[in-house]
């Protein structure tokens, strides 16, 4: 072999070494800030996203972003009853329901448990919810179940929605989103108490029309 060869070939193993350690790299960044459960973005992309929302405002890049909590109903509940591999399941059932209902530029975070954060690009909340919020809280009332020892367990949530603020911190504004998923919550556990009370019955009045 020429020493030209043996330059070459170590050219050429260097390339390739530095293309596998890329590979390595983007690989490693990417599972940095993917939730292993569920697949979406975990809580470390947050500080990312708040950051490429700085960025593009920055640039005159003026995007409304419409910003969506979830919170599942009774999730410690469901844990407790059938155990976390149920708990599991319910939470990759909710970020693949999740992921075909968002766009390609959306972000969908799990921040934590049962809690999960979107970001929809380029809209505001009262678009998003004749849209996206409508479809996912259709799933999250009923629509979205696993069927667990022959019985079909729903799986609801509530959501909150927020017009991303880029005036407030990115902790005050996953703040007013949890509050208005909170109100959300409390609004529907509240229908529900209703619609399962027995409805008051009056008194016996004798025969209206007479005798």
């Amino acid at each position: 072999m020429t020493r030209w060869s043996k330059s070459r070939q170590i050219i050429d193993t260097l390339k390739t070494e530095l293309l596998k350690a890329r590979e390595n790299a983007r690989y490693w960044e990417f599972m940095a800030v993917t939730d292993d459960l569920t697949g979406l973005h975990n809580r470390r992309m947050l500080d990312n996203v708040h950051h490429h929302i700085a960025e593009r405002r920055n640039s005159s890049m003026e995007e409304r972003i419409a910003l969506l909590f979830i919170d599942l109903d009774d999730f410690g509940q469901l844990n407790k009853k059938f155990g976390d591999d149920v708990g599991d399941d319910a939470l990759r059932l909710l970020g693949k329901t999740i992921r075909k209902n968002i766009r390609k530029d959306d972000i969908a975070i799990r921040k934590g448990g049962d809690e999960f954060v979107l970001f929809l690009v380029g809209t505001t909340p009262e678009l998003a919810n004749r849209t996206v919020v409508k479809r996912l809280e259709l799933m999250l009332d009923g629509e979205l179940s696993l069927t667990i020892q022959d019985m079909e367990i729903p799986i609801r949530g509530s959501i909150g929605v927020f017009s991303y603020d880029e005036k407030l911190s990115p902790l005050e504004n996953l703040k007013h989103a949890d509050e208005l998923m909170r109100k959300q919550k409390k609004k529907r556990k509240q229908t529900k108490k209703e619609r399962e009370s027995p409805a008051p019955t009056s008194p016996s009045t004798g025969n209206v029309w007479g005798d």
